[in-house]
């Protein structure tokens, strides 16, 4: 049987429409893949506080708690795990973010329109089905 894992994940999304994906680390579940902020929901922790310190952990970037908007809750199967996946969305000017790569997270990141990432083969499978409905693709 699958481990369980409850996780975030932050849509941050610029006044152009693009959003932010960060390229996975080679030794990461899903290695070398492109895929939201966010990461694990730590034992007692909220979706909320967890979708927070994750940007911070990740990016660098603290996020106002009020600025984040629930999405939508994904469910998916990958070889090693169940995932439960909570999505929010953070709509920011990329003048405010000043990103810092956590090195053993991300090796990469950048701004991409949502189509434009969707027809992308080398995202995490996950966000397939989150573009598709957040962006009606």
């Amino acid at each position: 049987m699958n481990k369980q894992v409850h996780a975030v994940g932050v849509l941050f999304e610029d006044e152009t429409g693009e959003i932010l994906v960060l390229r996975r680390h080679k030794n990461s579940p899903e290695p070398k893949t492109w895929g939201l902020v966010g990461g694990k929901i730590d034992p007692g922790e909220d979706k909320l506080n967890a979708a927070v310190r994750e940007s911070e952990e990740e990016i660098g970037h603290t996020i106002p708690h009020e600025k984040l908007q629930f999405v939508k809750t994904y469910f998916w199967e990958r070889e090693d795990a169940t995932i439960t996946f909570e999505v929010y969305k953070y709509n920011v000017s990329k003048r405010e973010i000043s990103i810092v790569l956590q090195a053993e997270e991300a090796t990469d990141h950048k701004w991409v329109m949502p189509q434009q990432l969707y027809e992308k083969q080398d995202l995490m499978i996950g966000l397939y089905p989150i573009l598709k409905d957040s962006y009606n693709l």
